[in-house]
């Protein structure tokens, strides 16, 4: 078994709601690979608070939410899964938004066992 630590970075996530395709999509898990979130990290570039939800898609429809409005200080980061992880199975999405536009940039580390 092939392990793999990658990272993805996105740039100013969308206002669009996880719920639907506009929002942000962070990470996708294809083919036969496993992905194991080792950390996340959320700057915030502006001088407003806002806030940020981060949402699982999976294609057996039980769609989560890992984060739901949880504030990002204004000018600081919110890190989570710092302790913890998780796992992502094939057809997962990870997908976030930003209540402010162009407010958030995004940071996920994983490992990816295939």
């Amino acid at each position: 078994m092939a392990n793999n630590f990658k990272r993805v970075t996105k740039s100013s996530l969308s206002t669009a709601d996880v719920t639907t395709d506009a929002a942000t999509n962070i990470l996708t898990a294809t083919g036969v690979n496993t992905l194991i979130i080792i950390g996340m990290v959320t700057a915030n570039k502006t001088n407003l608070s806002t806030a940020v939800d981060l949402y699982l898609k999976s294609p057996s429809g039980d769609s989560t939410y890992l984060l739901k409005n949880a504030p990002v200080p204004a000018g600081s980061s919110l890190e989570y899964i710092s302790a913890s992880k998780f796992v992502m199975n094939t057809g997962d999405i990870l997908r976030a938004r930003a209540n402010y536009g162009t407010a958030l940039d995004i940071t996920v580390s994983y490992l990816e066992q295939s």
